[in-house]
């Protein structure tokens, strides 16, 4: 019983959890280079503007290249023809360009609540890398729930499919 439940709700689903693992996947490598950046330019500069952009822009660089690389490997299906392996232009384009709505939204609310947050938090008195943790933290809580409530609303995984 509690294994069909499971399943459907799986199956209802799947591309909701599947944006989710990308996005928490790319956002830890994102975290992880964030922190790689605090502490190196804390090391070498007393900047805490200059600390803060570079951190938040190395993050977000890292995370956007394994986000596109783990989405399309999880969607190349939805827009790849069945039996000539062609890609459907019509359907990638549909899902693109929601995405990329979606996405700048979710871009738009990380990074900018990231670096207010890690540059009052370094106005503050907190160590660099305790910042970015903070920041990072609070900003994905804000950004993930943005993104969630965006792609239901905009319904990016729903599109007119075209016969071949």
């Amino acid at each position: 019983m509690l294994t069909r439940y499971l399943t459907k709700l799986y199956n209802n689903y799947a591309n909701t959890i599947s944006l989710n693992k990308n996005l928490l996947l790319s956002g830890l490598v994102g975290f992880i280079v964030s922190l790689i950046v605090a502490y190196l330019s804390a090391k070498y500069s007393n900047d805490d503007s200059a600390t803060s952009i570079l951190t938040v822009i190395a993050g977000f660089v890292s995370s956007k290249v394994i986000f596109v690389i783990l989405f399309h490997l999880d969607n190349k299906k939805k827009y790849t023809k069945r039996f000539s392996g062609k890609l459907n232009f019509e359907i990638l384009k549909q899902i693109a360009t929601k995405m990329i709505f979606a996405d700048a939204i979710f871009d738009i609310i990380n990074n900018v609540s990231r670096f207010f947050i890690l540059l009052e938090l370094l106005k503050m008195g907190y160590q660099p890398i305790q910042a970015a943790i903070i920041a990072s933290i609070i900003a994905s809580c804000f950004s993930y729930l943005a993104i969630n409530l965006i792609v239901r609303r905009i319904h990016v995984f729903r599109f007119k499919k075209k016969f071949f």
